[in-house]
């Protein structure tokens, strides 16, 4: 591999941001609805789900949040009515959910399409080379890929060449989430465990309590505690002056975790050939445009 697993990661983000770039639109129309960003998250992964879900489902594909704000926000949804509760904790896409889905995705496709900032062979060239490295990475033995499988399971039937390389690029995206997953479970770690060591391993300041406790919104009270307390059993955590910080074994578990999550992230791309993993990070570069 030319370049490190974390370099081709990068590059796949910068492109993403550029072929993403639709003025605005998308969140404009998610802000209109009055949807909080989680809200609109559940509602996009619903469509994982043919039938029904519990709120519990929803940690394959966000671990690092905890039932009860799933279960909320899926609440919230049902007052909306863009989601229907089928039973206890169990719920689907209302008829009205489906189409707003539909109709935020036909717009923000229908923008993206427009995009020419790079030929159109050279786009279809980068969306065959990424085809093949996802098809790696869904049969990467002992490493599981459900956010990955996921997002490929919904790509709309577009043969637009900018729509078919945001998706693409997209699941090359959420194919990091899946090896950063696997790392830590193979660590024997937990998403709330993970989510406090991140927010610490990337602050090289530390925080008080309650900076601490606002920086993982996405945990309740209980998974917070929980979490705290298995830091600090393991050792990971160390208190100066009030403020909480990795200790000096927090940050070589925390970067152990990084490793392993690169290592998974660079497998698939060993399916293409040099000179073609050489060719598509010239094509990411391209996409990227001047930094």
């Amino acid at each position: 591999m030319t370049v490190s697993p974390a370099e081709i990661y990068q590059l796949v983000l910068a492109a993403l941001h550029r072929l993403q770039d639709d003025g605005g639109q998308f969140q404009r129309a998610i802000t209109k609805k009055q949807l909080t960003d989680l809200e609109f998250w559940l509602l996009g992964r619903l469509r994982y789900f043919p039938a029904s879900v519990t709120p519990g489902d929803f940690q394959t594909y966000g671990p690092y949040t905890s039932v009860a704000n799933y279960e909320n926000s899926l609440e919230s949804l049902t007052a909306k009515g863009f989601v229907e509760k089928v039973e206890t904790n169990r719920y689907r896409s209302a008829e009205s959910g489906r189409k707003l889905i539909e109709k935020l995705y036909h717009a923000y496709f229908s923008q993206i399409a427009k995009h020419d900032f790079l030929p159109a062979a050279e786009i279809q060239r980068l969306s065959a080379l990424a085809d093949r490295v996802l098809n790696s990475a869904v049969h990467q033995p002992n490493l599981p890929t459900p956010i990955t499988e996921a997002t490929i399971s919904v790509f709309p039937s577009s043969e637009e060449p900018w729509v078919m390389a945001e998706r693409r690029i997209v699941a090359l995206s959420a194919f990091r989430d899946d090896s950063h997953i696997a790392a830590w479970r193979d660590e024997g770690w937990s998403g709330p465990e993970v989510a406090l060591s991140t927010t610490l391993f990337q602050s090289a300041d530390g925080f008080d309590h309650d900076q601490l406790r606002a920086a993982v919104v996405a945990l309740n009270d209980k998974d917070f505690k929980s979490a705290l307390s298995a830091l600090y059993s393991g050792s990971e955590i160390s208190t100066s002056h009030d403020r909480y910080r990795l200790s000096a074994a927090g940050l070589a578990s925390r970067q152990k975790i990084e490793d392993l999550t690169n290592r998974n992230y660079g497998l698939p791309f060993k399916a293409l050939e040099t000179v073609e993993l050489d060719e598509m990070i010239g094509l990411l570069e391209k996409t990227r445009g001047p930094r």
